[in-house]
C-alpha cells in the first residue's frame, strides 16, 4: 500500500529524465561493487539502532539503500547518515513512544510493527505526477522517502507531519485493520464516493473540465483527505492518521468547511474509526493525539537531542 501526496508533473518530468540519463549500454547491472570484503563496518548509529529498535521493538532499521529493499521502477537516491539519524530519533520519540505510552504495554508495538523500517534519501513519483511518500508492505515492512529534505537545524513540524508521520500512523492503522477488521458499516457511508485512482483529480460534471482535487474538496463530499477517497481501508485510516498528528483546531476547521453534508458524513465515520480503536485494540484516540502532540512540540523546541551519533 502506498501513500501519496499531489506533486508538480514537472517534477516528474526532471526525474524521467534523470531515468532516461542513467540507461547506459556500457554499465553490467549484474555485477556490483559491494563483496562481503567491503561491506561497511558497523557504526555507532548501527550499534544505537540496535539498543534502540531492534531490541525492544524487534524492528531492522535500514537506512543504506539496497537493492533488494528498493522499489527499482523509481529513481532514487540514499539517504545520508545524518539525516537517518535525525529521523530515527525523530521516529522514537513521536511514534514509537508514543505508543508506548499510550497504551502502556510495550509489547503492543513490538508485536504488530512492522519488521523492517526503510529510508530513502530523495522522493518517489508515479507517472501521474503524484509523489509516494511512504509504502508498507504485507505489514512487514515502511518505507519512507525523502529522508534528505529534513533540516535539523530548522524542524518543521508540518513538513513532519505530512512526509512521515501521517505516513507512519496510516501504515500502522493498515496493520491494526487487517489484523481486525473494522465495522463494514464503515463502507457505505459514503460508498458511492469512491473514485479509485482518479483520486486526485475531479471533473466538473457541467464543463468536463478536469483539475486537481484539493483536500478541502475532498472534506465537502464527507472525506478527511482527497487520498481517502480512493477507497473505503484508505478512508479509514486516513481518519486516524490526520486525527492523530493534527490538532483540534485544525479537525474543527475542517469540519467547519466541509459543509452540513461533508461534516456529517466525516463525523459518522470517525465515531466507527473512533470505536473501533477504543474497543478493539484499547486506543483512546484523544490520547494518542495529547501525547502525538506534546511530543511533536517536544521536537520543535529543540528538547530532543538530534545531533549526530559517533
Amino acid at each position: 500500500m502506498k501513500r501519496y501526496i499531489v506533486y508538480s508533473l514537472l517534477v516528474l518530468t526532471v526525474s524521467l529524465l534523470f531515468a532516461s540519463c542513467n540507461q547506459d549500454t556500457d554499465i553490467d547491472y549484474n555485477n556490483s561493487i559491494f563483496t562481503e570484503e567491503n561491506e561497511p563496518e558497523e557504526s555507532a548509529f548501527d550499534k544505537w539502532v540496535i539498543n534502540n529498535y531492534t531490541n525492544p521493538y524487534n524492528i531492522l532499521l535500514k537506512y543504506r539503500m539496497e537493492d533488494k529493499e528498493s522499489d527499482m521502477t523509481h529513481v532514487l537516491v540514499p539517504a545520508t547518515y545524518e539525516k537517518s539519524v535525525v529521523l530515527a530519533k525523530i521516529v522514537k520519540h513521536v511514534w514509537l513512544e508514543a505508543y508506548d505510552e499510550t497504551t502502556g504495554n510495550p509489547n503492543f508495538l513490538r508485536h504488530y510493527v512492522p519488521k523492517i523500517l526503510h529510508f530513502i534519501g530523495s522522493p518517489a513519483y508515479e507517472d501521474n505526477g503524484t509523489m509516494v511518500v511512504g509504502t508498507a508492505e504485507g505489514g512487514m515492512k515502511i518505507t519512507l522517502y525523502n529522508v534528505n529534505d529534513i533540516d535539523p537545524e530548522n524542524i518543521d513540524v508540518n513538513m513532519l507531519n505530512e512526509y512521515y508521520f501521517q505516513t507512519m500512523h496510516h501504515e500502522f492503522a493498515h496493520i491494526l485493520h487487517q489484523t481486525k477488521n473494522f465495522d463494514p458499516s464503515f463502507e457505505r457511508i459514503t460508498e458511492n464516493s469512491y473514485v479509485g485512482s482518479d483520486w486526485y483529480i475531479k471533473t466538473d460534471p457541467v464543463t468536463g473540465v478536469s483539475t486537481s482535487r484539493s483536500d478541502s474538496d475532498a472534506w465537502k463530499e464527507g472525506f478527511v483527505t482527497a487520498y481517502a477517497m480512493s477507497e473505503p481501508r484508505e478512508d479509514f485510516v486516513e481518519n486516524i492518521a490526520m486525527y492523530v498528528v493534527n490538532t483540534e483546531a485544525y479537525w474543527n476547521n475542517m469540519l467547519a468547511n466541509a459543509g452540513d453534508t461533508g461534516r456529517a458524513l466525516i463525523e459518522r465515520k470517525f465515531d466507527i474509526v473512533y470505536d473501533y480503536m477504543l474497543q478493539t485494540w484499547g486506543i483512546d484516540l484523544d490520547r494518542l493525539r495529547q501525547v502525538v502532540l506534546r511530543r511533536q512540540g517536544e521536537i520543535a523546541n529543540g528538547e530532543l537531542d538530534l545531533s549526530v551519533i559517533k
